[in-house]
């Protein structure tokens, strides 16, 4: 998985956000310039234009659309009602291997970067990751011990995010023997008492 989208892709403002995630990728979001990110989308400059104000909207942009997806996912969480956990740890493999796609690793250390430089994007990933956090904790309330949710949440969010940069410092890293232990970690974390 290094795209979200096929590389052809009929929409012109996906095959904009698809071009400029490569560009953001290969050069970083100050490196990028748009004559990069029109030459990945096989568009003119001028066509860009079109669709995108500037490359601050389609950093803006970009970063709505993967919180779009990211609320896709988590909704299947209130699907899974009582089975919250259960559903976490069955997709433990699929999300240890997203998370560790070097692609997706760096376009995200990218974002966070961008976030320290950018009070704009600062505050929409915060918003977003609120958004996201207070829902997920919605859904394991019924499920799971309640003493500190939000901060197990947090920890656990933040192995999930640190094996993508794991896995860019050490692309050997074993990802099943990782899946397998943070099966036990998801157990201490949402369902073991002290």
């Amino acid at each position: 998985m290094s795209e979200a989208l096929p590389k052809t892709c009929d929409d012109p403002r996906e095959r904009v956000l698809r071009a400029a995630e490569r560009a953001f990728v290969a050069s970083g979001f100050h490196g990028a310039r748009m004559a990069q990110i029109a030459k990945e989308a096989k568009m003119s400059p001028g066509h860009i234009y079109h669709y995108f104000e500037s490359k601050e909207q389609i950093i803006a942009e970009m970063i709505r659309a993967h919180y779009e997806e990211k609320k896709v996912t988590v909704e299947r969480y209130r699907e899974a009602g009582d089975q919250v956990v259960d559903m976490m740890i069955d997709n433990l493999k699929d999300s240890v291997a997203a998370k560790t796609d070097p692609f997706w690793s760096t376009l995200m250390l990218e974002i966070a970067a961008e976030a320290t430089r950018n009070p704009e994007v600062a505050s929409s990933i915060r918003n977003m990751d609120a958004e996201l956090k207070g829902r997920v904790i919605s859904y394991l309330q019924d499920s799971v011990r309640k003493d500190n949710l939000e901060s197990r949440l947090e920890i656990f969010v933040a192995l999930m995010q640190g094996i993508g940069m794991r896995n860019i410092l050490n692309p050997s890293l074993d990802k099943e023997a990782v899946t397998l232990i943070l099966r036990d970690v998801i157990e201490v974390l949402f369902r073991q008492k002290d």
